[in-house]
């Protein structure tokens, strides 16, 4: 099935859907075999392509499973140069998966319409496809239909799309029928045509191919039938035509007869950019690399610049060692790719809604009294209406790059299956809550603790007869905000990391305090009129602010280090997480999540992602995402309740609490969803960590 392409934009007609799912859809992209392709928006205004199965499939329960399988497979390749799966489900009877919107026209239609490539960006594509391809490999799949139509040439660069047919390496497909083959004449390996064991390998051939095209626009081997293409691809050699001494050896490398004498997608990488890695990367690619005309998305204003000189070529590339199997699923890169923010939607007249899931356990300590009402009252948020995207292409791509060549091309590793020394658990301590006696959240007796996991020792900070929780680390690490709750009241506390010097900051209406960036004020949940909102007050001069007015139920405030406020609301009718500017309060609300229950939300060190708990409260399990809701990763696969999340002081690392709210345990994972592991003492019920 083909992929967003905003060059294809087409009206929609009347048995065209105009709502999948809960993504409104706009116009038309284009259609294949297995469906049709459309442009839609989710709530917050942020474009996707939804791909939508043809009804005659709907009935079909294999294919459904293979559908659904695969999507899910999909999930798992990181999205850099690639277009990242966002979700699927199932809507109006109709199967559908949804993708980030890449908008730019695909390497068919460029060639198609002007020609093959010019030299610079000819050596873009062989990146940027070979990057895709290392990332989709490192996830444990393999595309199998890497064509010029699945490639698509945007503003930041190729992006490879379209995973409807990749197979998890690891998992035997019982839906597969024997003797099919799968994929596109022109495009596919020998070894598919014969039917023997799809590896990789598949794919390096199909960028042979595709390179070979770009550079002349013609398929290496001819037009004709699928008989004749097939048998060309077994028997025949590939016509190359005139590449660059660059890229001539590794095509035809690329393009051999047998999988294993084929480099490995790695390999590949290494070779565009001479074996000198992420700075080499940068230069070749961020200077070489021209945008084609943007085009049909209305939102979106582009400028045009003008296509800078070819960059040199690079010396030819040394011989290529033979294709390695790939051990393991690699982690995802360490710095997310540029994002556009999305665009919240004018919200509805807010209504009280009834709960259905049982409180948070951050939302059991007992609200005090009602605060005084104040007589500013808070806007609704605006909706923009424009994105502008960077004029300095070479920028942008250059630090898409930065982020996640080093990821894609540093040497493979057997440490934790993937391709670089895991990171180490941290030493550092974290801050618990230390169950004093049973009964937690019924009856509270809880002290404020110092862990030490790797020793398993606990130091009391704060005890007594009072029910302290939630304690959160000051910017400095000099403080330690908390919630105190007892006799019938909740209050904000400050101390010194040591335990000392305990003061009272304000009343609170339960739940966790948080930092500002510069440690002079506290966010926490204050009540109005029967409502929980949002207030901050400075701990010098104790003045308050109230950031909400709206009637929703909302908890969790979170400062992050770049500013912003993060928290979860039910003001469209469930719990889902918001961003919001301390600064503009009535401007600013950002909704980030949609779907599942989303709650807990917690900021990365660097304010450049968010941990948070998502799903219903009885299987909950820990998910981050980048600050703008891109970038949807799951960590944890627990079957139980995981909640609480908070990140290591590197951010390389997530602890949270998992199982009953009456016997929790701290275990902790790193960002990459790997090391698993508890991490509570034996005999010692902790819970609320804080790294």
């Amino acid at each position: 099935m083909d992929g967003p392409r905003a060059s294809s934009l087409r009206e929609l007609r009347p048995d065209d859907p105009t709502r999948i799912g809960r993504y409104r859809i706009e116009a038309k992209i284009g259609e294949g075999g297995m469906g049709a392709v459309y442009l839609g928006r989710d709530e917050a205004g942020r474009a996707v392509a939804v791909k939508v199965v043809r009804a005659e499939l709907a009935g079909d329960r294999t294919f459904l499973a293979r559908f659904h399988d695969e999507a899910a497979n999909a999930q798992r390749v990181a999205s850099f140069c690639t277009a990242q799966v966002l979700e699927h489900g199932e809507d109006l009877g109709l199967a559908y998966m949804v993708t980030e919107y890449i908008d730019g026209p695909s390497l068919l239609e460029h060639v198609g319409e002007k020609g093959a490539l010019s030299p610079g960006m000819l050596h873009g594509v062989a990146v940027g496809v070979a990057a895709a391809l290392v990332a989709i490999h490192s996830a444990g799949l393999v595309h199998r239909d890497l064509k010029p139509s699945n490639v698509l040439l945007s503003i930041s660069g190729p992006r490879v799309i379209d995973f409807g047919i990749a197979r998890a390496l690891d998992v035997a497909s019982s839906h597969t029928r024997t003797g099919q083959v799968v994929g596109t004449p022109g495009w596919i390996a020998p070894e598919q045509i014969t039917t023997q064991q799809v590896t990789p390998a598949v794919d390096v051939f199909a960028w042979g191919c595709l390179v070979a095209y770009a550079a002349s626009g013609r398929n290496p081997f001819g037009q004709g039938s699928f008989q004749l293409l097939a048998a060309r691809a077994v028997h025949a050699e590939p016509e190359i035509g005139d590449l660059p001494p660059s890229l001539s050896g590794l095509v035809r490398s690329a393009l051999r007869k047998d999988p294993a004498a084929r480099p490995s997608a790695r390999d590949l990488l290494l070779a565009l950019v001479g074996g000198a890695g992420e700075a080499a990367v940068t230069t070749e690619l961020g200077e070489s690399w021209t945008s084609p005309p943007a085009a049909g998305d209305p939102n979106v204003t582009t400028y045009d610049t003008p296509a800078p000189a070819p960059a040199p070529a690079p010396a030819p590339a040394p011989p290529v060692p033979q294709r390695p199997v790939p051990a393991a699923p690699l982690p995802a890169p360490p710095v997310p790719e540029p994002r556009t923010r999305p665009v919240p939607e004018p919200p509805t007249q807010p209504v009280r809604e009834r709960r259905t899931d049982p409180p948070t356990e951050r939302e059991y300590a007992v609200p005090p009294p009602v605060l005084p009402a104040t007589s500013r009252r808070d806007e609704w948020p605006s909706r923009r209406t424009t994105f502008i995207a960077s004029s300095v292409v070479g920028l942008l791509v250059a630090g898409l790059v930065a982020g996640g060549i080093y990821y894609l091309t540093r040497p493979s590793g057997k440490a934790g299956g993937t391709g670089a020394k895991p990171a180490p658990f941290p030493s550092g301590p974290m801050l618990v809550r230390v169950d004093a006696q049973p009964g937690w959240p019924k009856s509270c007796h809880a002290d404020i603790g110092l862990f030490a996991p790797g020793t398993g020792s606990v130091r009391t900070l704060a005890g007594g007869s009072s029910c302290d929780v939630l304690p959160e680390k000051s910017p400095d690490g000099r403080s330690i905000a908390f919630t105190r709750t007892g006799s019938g009241r909740s209050e904000a506390w400050v101390m010194n990391a040591d335990g000392g010097n305990q003061r009272k900051v304000t009343d609170i209406a339960g739940g966790r305090v948080t930092w500002s960036p510069d440690g002079a004020r506290l966010a926490y949940m204050g009540r109005q009129g029967g409502t929980k909102q949002i207030f901050t007050i400075t701990l010098n001069e104790h003045k308050v602010t109230q950031l909400t007015t709206d009637d929703s139920a909302k908890d969790d405030p979170m400062w992050s280090a770049t500013g912003k406020l993060v928290f979860w609301s039910r003001r469209g009718g469930d719990e889902q997480i918001y961003t919001l500017d301390p600064e503009h309060p009535a401007r600013t609300w950002t909704k980030l999540t949609s779907g599942a229950r989303s709650v807990d939300p917690e900021w990365s060190p660097d304010g450049s992602k968010i941990a948070f708990t998502r799903g219903p409260s009885d299987g909950s399990t820990i998910w981050t995402m980048n600050d703008d809701g891109s970038g949807l990763r799951q960590l944890t696969t627990g079957t139980g309740d995981d909640m609480d999340p908070a990140w290591s002081s590197d951010g390389r690392w997530v602890c949270y609490v998992r199982g009953k709210i009456t016997d929790p345990v701290i275990r902790a994972v790193r960002a990459d969803g790997t090391g698993d592991r508890p991490v509570s003492p034996a005999g010692r019920s902790l819970g609320h960590p804080n790294w």
